[in-house]
């Protein structure tokens, strides 16, 4: 993979502005929690970005099924660049600002949503399927990495100079990754049969994804568990920060370890992909541990919470993160029509998120209500209870490359698609 030219710069691109958000995640949160300190105020800054990815889901991923994917990527990063500079100019001139810190947000937020399909739809292009999971293992696992390098980081900067710094850095890493991807060949995509008098709307296109989603079952049916298992993962990982603070009674320092914990363990549940072969059963590599098990490792979050044991759930819980992930996406590559893929992952990315903004509203509820530990504990038995009920669906229990449902069969590579030698090569549909 590293003598593709083309995916070493899909994969350096990212690493940078990984490691940069990384650090911005927990300086921006620092920052909110820090000026407010309203778990209604965190909640907001994260709802802000998700409600604009879930306006532009659907539009980025028919974009990219449209239009170049490497030229989209490039303005994605532009646009995020763009933002997170205009914060930190707005911030240090101004002081405290949270709808400008909301605003930025919502930016990073609309334009993750078209980078994102356009990368994951772009590596099954750059490399052999036989390698598909490998990649995104190494993908995954090495931004994986970065983030727990950049919100140990992070930590130590709001301890050392200060949180605005981490949004300094992130502007940057986010230019950076816009100007390697510049240097980058893709193909445009494959015209469509027929003359561009025939070719379907925007609007027929995003109709035409959801109808296809509909039909594919085991994959409509993951992303229905998706919003359940991803609404109380985002209540665990969203008020991290007043865990750490009101149960553990920790510092910053404490804070970023806990988030370093966990974006660890995703780098090391993603690399287990390839190795184990888990897309040929990626619906059970699904289910099973980002749903039943995660619940359950969640639990003692809550019941016996302390500091060594909250390291090593989190990291357990993001192996889980990583493996389940990993195995989807491997899968969804092969299995998804080449042409299909930008919708398709824009409308998982919709389907897959809508129910996380009312997770951050419940999670700030119940711990006004409530408490810290008590709002763990609704989540965790949410969790548990869900991913009980997904194993029983037979279409996603079933999904895998060679799967035998109709309704996702797999495509196969042209001759030399993707190798060293043919980077332009794509998968036939």
């Amino acid at each position: 993979m590293f003598q593709n030219r083309n995916y070493v710069r899909v994969f350096s691109a990212g690493l940078g502005s990984v490691a940069g958000s990384g650090i911005a995640g927990v300086c921006i949160i620092w920052i909110v929690y820090a000026n407010t300190g309203s778990a209604w105020d965190v909640a907001y800054l994260v709802i802000a970005e998700l409600l604009a990815a879930i306006a532009f889901s659907t539009l980025g991923g028919t974009l990219v099924d449209r239009y170049n994917r490497r030229r989209l990527m490039i303005v994605s990063d532009g646009a995020r660049a763009g933002a997170m500079a205009t914060a930190v100019g707005v911030l240090a001139v101004g002081g405290f600002d949270l709808p400008i810190l909301l605003a930025a947000g919502a930016v990073v937020g609309a334009f993750t949503v078209v980078f994102n399909p356009a990368e994951q739809a772009l590596i099954p292009v750059l490399v052999p399927t036989g390698q598909v999971a490998d990649a995104n293992g190494l993908v995954r696992s090495s931004r994986s990495t970065l983030q727990f390098v950049g919100v140990s980081l992070g930590g130590v900067l709001i301890v050392a100079v200060g949180p605005l710094w981490g949004l300094v850095a992130n502007a940057a890493t986010f230019a950076a990754s816009a100007a390697i991807l510049s240097g980058m060949a893709v193909p445009e995509l494959l015209a469509a049969p027929g003359s561009a008098a025939e070719k379907p709307g925007y609007f027929a296109e995003i109709a035409e994804g959801f109808r296809w989603l509909w039909t594919a079952r085991a994959f409509f049916q993951l992303t229905l568990s998706a919003l359940v298992f991803n609404f109380c993962s985002t209540i665990i990982a969203t008020f991290l920060v007043f865990y750490s603070g009101r149960v553990l009674l920790g510092s910053a320092l404490v804070y970023a370890g806990l988030l370093a914990a966990l974006v660890a363990g995703i780098g090391v549940g993603s690399l287990l992909v390839g190795r184990l072969g888990a897309a040929r059963y990626a619906g059970k590599a699904w289910v099973v541990p980002y749903g039943l098990a995660s619940g359950i490792v969640a639990l003692p979050l809550a019941l016996f919470p302390s500091v060594p044991l909250a390291v090593t759930a989190l990291f357990v819980i993001g192996v889980f993160s990583g493996f389940a992930g990993t195995a989807w996406l491997t899968a969804a590559q092969i299995l998804v029509p080449t042409g299909m893929q930008g919708r398709y992952f824009g409308i998982d990315q919709l389907g897959s998120v809508a129910i996380i903004p009312l997770g951050e509203l419940m999670g700030a509820l119940w711990i006004g209500l409530y408490d810290v530990r008590n709002t763990y504990a609704i989540a965790a038995v949410i969790w548990i209870v869900a991913g009980a009920i997904f194993l029983a669906p037979r279409a996603l229990w079933n999904l895998g490359v060679g799967t035998s449902d109709p309704d996702v069969t797999p495509h196969t590579d042209g001759a030399g698609a993707g190798t060293p030698e043919s980077p332009e090569g794509s998968r036939g549909a």
